[in-house]
């Protein structure tokens, strides 16, 4: 059953790492970080096991990753209440403007990845696998449907900048 759990703060002033789902994350690259709390962006806790924290927007709908991620030592946060065994924190959608007139909202693994980072106090936060060039002229990944991605990436990060966040992202 989820529960509603403030972690605000709690890893203040310490550096972050966010795993991301991109092709470039692999086991090393996840294990380079492994001296920094480590968040996972849903299916990417396959290479940091032993990571703090997994977040996740995908319910139980997806019986598969709750069986497979059901291991996972660490923190396991979900953006919505249900009955399985994790922290529940509402998190909005990212609001994006794409062009005059045209603007998107979406949620994203990855996204509320980073904003747990900066929830949690992260005075650093690196981005791992948040790969660039997924993606057609218009933000759009055919396979995956994010239109406006990218842009909400870009102004996460410009964001958390402008509050002092310091953001890499490799």
């Amino acid at each position: 059953m989820t529960t509603r759990w403030d972690f605000s703060g709690l890893w203040a002033g310490e550096t972050v790492a966010v795993l991301g789902g991109g092709p470039s994350m692999n086991r090393a690259l996840a294990d380079s970080v492994r001296q920094y709390r480590r968040i996972c962006a849903r299916t990417a806790f396959r290479f940091a096991p032993d990571a703090d924290m997994l977040v996740t927007l995908d319910g139980p709908q997806d019986a598969e990753f709750w069986r497979e991620s059901m291991d996972f030592g660490g923190i396991r946060v979900i953006g919505f209440e249900c009955d399985e065994d994790a922290v529940f924190l509402p998190i909005a959608h990212e609001r994006v403007t794409l062009g005059e007139g045209h603007g998107v909202e979406l949620r994203n693994n990855g996204l509320v990845a980073i904003r747990v980072a900066a929830m949690m106090g992260a005075a650093k936060i690196l981005l791992l696998g948040f790969d660039r060039g997924l993606y057609d002229a218009r933000g759009n990944n055919v396979e995956i449907g994010f239109l406006g991605l990218e842009e909400a990436t870009d102004a996460i990060i410009a964001d958390l900048r402008a509050r002092g966040v310091e953001v890499e992202r490799t």
